[in-house]
């Protein structure tokens, strides 16, 4: 594997992207030409005859896009373009015709999803603002059914239906919810800014979902098209030869033609190879009848513990996605099944040192193992979990043959190899009297820790399916790039105060660092440098480095050049020829970054 470094013009960091673009000709749609320059592209058509006309007609030409995928924004963008030129509209309702394609492409698929698996969102702004008596949390707002505006019909009509209801925009807890498999399909009204936002996380994870815009672009005492919500809401495809008592035949759909294939439920899936009973089959105990006692066998149960804990279970489900993908096939056979428990191995072995490493005493809401057992202990355990990993690997060798073996085997040493030059060089920094940090040496840290273990996980599953490398460049492309956005995007929690903050405070090397050195006053910079030397004695409050962050603006360069990141991302992906591994990307860039 090549050193994963990240070039580009630092000294235009607060604006431009950072990373080389491929000089390919652009595909007639690119992934980012479609998104609305500004109100033009989400004007909402005034009478309701006009939004009428563009529904019926968007139905039409939603059951001519393919169904083998979700449809992503360039399919969607030029969906709506076409519709819209024999009108004379122009392209100032592309936005709003966007929304009503989607609609149209899933309804059938949502109508199948049970009332009590669906997720029903509305904005606050449908409130009453000066009036509402309702209180608002860091999750929703919850409705006292006062009965000042529409939300308490709309809400009233959702939950006797059997919805999950939120009043809420943007709430993590949703796509939570889809993950936890507690949420088949989801029924939102928003404006189209937020609409527009929308669309990387839902439609690129292939969930049934159905939009409803607001008529007024603002933040109070806006306005729906109710009988759409309403529709919507009671949507439900009756059985066959039945009569559906609850609702009225024009609120029933017909059964999907063919369902579009999701990530998502594979995904639910690889989380479940750790439960109890799943793990067992998958990595058998070796020591499983030895006495509570036995000391030998003390080790493995230990290890075998610690690999059932937390963790999104990421690295195993791009393996068993990129299996898929390429393949096309639903059951992920035995052997795919181990290869991607072993990559969630070697994930976790690196976590117990890492965090030794580090410093760092807690993991998934607990103690760090290396705090509850010793630290020879917890080293022993990261040990003894790499050699399982790569056990667990070579013992695939019936169902995949040597070649394959052999390709896997290279590709895991070489991240192997990449992963502890990267924290060998973040130790050898934290090491060092010499504190100063350019940003672009940092952005190279963070290629080399966080990419290489994702694109070993991703490449795995590619030889897996059969793949033969001609697409290794852009997937090296897009694993550095997102993977250089994911840890932005985790340092970017930190400052916020999501995430435990120990990198702050400990003077790790991290973008906002790096940045934070190269505009702070003296005063400022030498508080960063204290921090950096680490130990009590250079101890700096947290809301004082919080502080120089915020002053310098450093979180906001910071996610511009995340945003930039995971352009760049999938722009190095965006002419493979492979529909289902193109899905796979735009998937992953929705599910990993923010």
């Amino acid at each position: 594997m090549a050193e994963q470094g990240v070039s580009g013009d630092m000294s235009r960091v607060r604006s431009p992207a950072i990373g080389t673009v491929s000089p390919e000709a652009p595909a007639p749609y690119r992934h980012d030409e479609w998104r609305p320059a500004g109100e033009n592209f989400k004007s909402i058509p005034e009478t309701k005859e006009r939004r009428e006309l563009l529904r019926g007609l968007a139905a039409e030409a939603a059951a001519r896009l393919p169904r083998n995928r979700p449809p992503d924004k360039q399919t969607l963008s030029g969906a709506a373009e076409e519709l819209l030129a024999p009108l004379g509209y122009g392209r100032g309702f592309v936005g709003f015709t966007m929304v009503l394609l989607n609609n149209e492409y899933w309804r059938n698929e949502f109508a199948a999803v049970p009332f009590e698996k669906r997720l029903f969102l509305l904005p606050q702004c449908l409130r009453q603002a000066e009036d509402c008596p309702a209180k608002v949390d860091e999750t929703q707002l919850h409705c006292l059914e006062c009965g000042l505006c529409s939300i308490n019909e709309l809400r009233g009509e959702g939950k006797r239906l059997g919805y999950r209801v939120l009043i809420a925009e943007g709430t993590p807890s949703v796509l939570k919810l889809i993950m936890a498999g507690q949420a088949d399909a989801l029924l939102g009204v928003a404006c189209l800014n937020v609409l527009e936002k929308a669309f990387d996380k839902v439609l690129q994870l292939g969930l049934p979902a159905l939009a409803i815009p607001l008529l007024r672009d603002q933040c109070h005492n806006t306005a729906v098209d109710e009988d759409w919500v309403l529709e919507a809401l009671r949507t439900q495809r009756s059985a066959p030869g039945t009569q559906d008592s609850a609702l009225s035949a024009q609120h029933s759909a017909p059964s999907p033609s063919k369902a579009t294939r999701s990530f998502v439920p594979l995904l639910r899936q690889v989380s479940h190879y750790f439960d109890d009973g799943v793990l067992d089959r998958l990595l058998p105990a070796e020591r499983g009848g030895a006495p509570a006692d036995d000391k030998v066998a003390e080790t493995e149960r230990m290890a075998l513990a610690w690999l059932r804990r937390g963790g999104k279970r990421a690295r195993p489900f791009v393996t068993a996605a990129a299996w898929q993908s390429l393949t096309d096939q639903e059951e992920v056979p035995p052997h795919v099944q181990r290869m991607a428990v072993a990559m969630e191995i070697f994930h976790k072995a690196s976590l117990i040192h890492d965090d030794i490493e580090d410093g760092d005493d807690f993991r998934y809401e607990s103690a760090a193992l290396h705090k509850a057992h010793t630290v020879p202990v917890a080293l022993n355990l990261g040990d003894y979990l790499i050699g399982r990993g790569y056990r667990l690997v070579a013992e695939q060798l019936p169902a995949i043959g040597a070649e394959k073996l052999a390709s896997i085997m290279q590709r895991l040493t070489q991240a192997h190899v990449a992963l502890c030059e990267g924290q060998g060089a973040e130790l050898l920094w934290r090491g060092n009297g010499v504190k100063e940090l350019p940003p672009l040496e940092c952005l190279r840290l963070y290629a080399l820790k966080t990419t290489p273990a994702f694109a070993a996980a991703l490449h795995v599953g590619l030889i897996l399916g059969g793949g033969d490398g001609r697409w290794d460049g852009e997937i090296t492309e897009f694993t550095k790039h997102a993977g250089v956005a994911f840890q932005i995007q985790n340092d970017l929690k930190e400052v916020n105060g999501a995430g435990n903050s120990s990198d702050l405070l400990k003077g790790r090397p991290t973008l906002l660092f790096a940045l934070a050195l190269e505009t702070a006053s003296a005063s400022e910079k030498a508080d960063l440098l204290a921090a950096a030397q680490g130990g009590p004695e250079n101890a700096v409050p947290l809301e004082r480095l919080r502080g120089i962050y915020f002053r310098h603006e450093v979180p906001q360069q910071a996610a511009r050049l995340a945003e930039n990141q995971r352009a760049s991302a999938l722009r190095a992906v965006e002419n493979v020829p492979h529909a289902g591994l193109r899905a796979l990307f735009v998937f992953l860039a929705a599910l990993l970054l923010d």
